[in-house]
C-alpha cells in the first residue's frame, strides 16, 4: 500500500500595482502631514518669539519717551536690503533706528541726534557695543538677546521671529504744534498719533506696503503684527 504523497505548493505573493499606489499614496500623506505639522509648528513658534520682542520693543519706547521727551525718529527712509527666503526686499530704516534708540549703540540712524549725545564708534556708526557714559543712559533694553538683532554691512538692526527687520515709523508733528501757520495740509504718514510699529511676519508678498495701506486695503496686513 502506498502513503499518499502530499504536494506542497508555495508562491510568493507580489504587489499588484494598485496595491502599490495605495501604499505610496498613504506614505505620502503621512509625509504632507508632518511636514505640514512641522511647519505649523515652526512659524507659531516665531510668530510668539516676535510678539515678545514687539512688546518689549514697546515698552522700551515708553521708556524712550520718558528718558527724552519723543519717540524716535529714523534718520533715513526706504533702506531697501533683500533678506532671505525668496527675493522680498524690507525697508531696514525703522530697524536701524530702533537698535540704536534702545540699545544705545550709535546715534546715525536717528534723526536729530548728534555729537556727544549718545555713544558708538566713529561717527555714531552702530559697533556692536554697548560701553561709556552715553551709552548706558540711552540702553532701554534691560538684556539684548542676540535673536532679535543682526547686521547687514555696517547697519544694525532689530529683527523679528523670521529674521526680517520691524518696521517703524514716527507720526509727523502737526504744522499747528510746531507753532507754525496755515492749515497742516500734510496727508499723514501713520497710523497711529504717536509711532507704527509692525513686522510682516510670514507675509512676504506686501513687504513694500507701509502701515498707512491698511486703511485703503486691510488684506494687506492680515498677517502682520501690529500696533494699531
Amino acid at each position: 500500500m502506498k502513503s499518499p504523497r502530499l504536494s506542497f505548493h508555495s508562491r510568493t505573493r507580489a504587489f499588484t500595482l494598485v496595491e502599490m499606489l495605495i501604499v505610496v499614496t498613504i506614505i505620502s500623506l503621512l509625509a504632507a502631514l508632518t511636514m505640514g505639522g512641522y511647519t505649523y509648528a515652526m512659524r507659531s513658534s516665531k510668530r510668539r518669539l516676535t510678539t515678545g520682542t514687539f512688546e518689549a520693543i514697546k515698552l522700551a519706547l515708553e521708556r524712550y519717551n520718558t528718558e527724552f521727551g519723543e519717540y524716535p525718529q529714523p534718520a533715513n527712509s526706504n533702506q531697501m536690503v533683500q533678506f532671505p527666503p525668496g527675493l522680498a526686499t524690507y525697508d531696514t530704516s525703522g530697524a536701524s533706528c530702533l537698535y540704536q534708540a534702545l540699545t544705545g549703540d550709535g546715534f546715525d540712524q536717528i534723526k536729530g541726534v548728534v555729537g556727544d549725545a549718545a555713544g558708538g564708534g566713529s561717527g555714531g556708526t552702530s559697533d556692536g557695543k554697548v560701553e561709556g557714559v552715553a551709552e548706558l543712559k540711552n540702553k532701554m533694553f534691560v538684556e539684548i538677546p542676540q535673536t532679535i538683532f543682526t547686521r547687514k554691512g555696517t547697519t544694525f538692526m532689530l529683527i523679528d521671529g523670521f529674521g526680517h527687520p520691524f518696521q517703524y515709523l514716527k507720526a509727523a508733528i502737526p504744522a499747528a504744534a510746531n507753532g507754525a501757520n496755515g492749515n497742516n495740509n500734510t496727508a499723514p504718514t501713520t497710523i497711529n498719533t504717536t509711532y507704527d510699529l509692525w513686522s510682516y511676519s510670514e507675509d512676504e508678498q506686501n513687504t513694500t506696503k507701509q502701515s498707512i495701506n491698511s486703511l485703503t486695503d486691510p488684506t494687506v496686513s492680515v498677517k502682520w503684527i501690529k500696533n494699531w
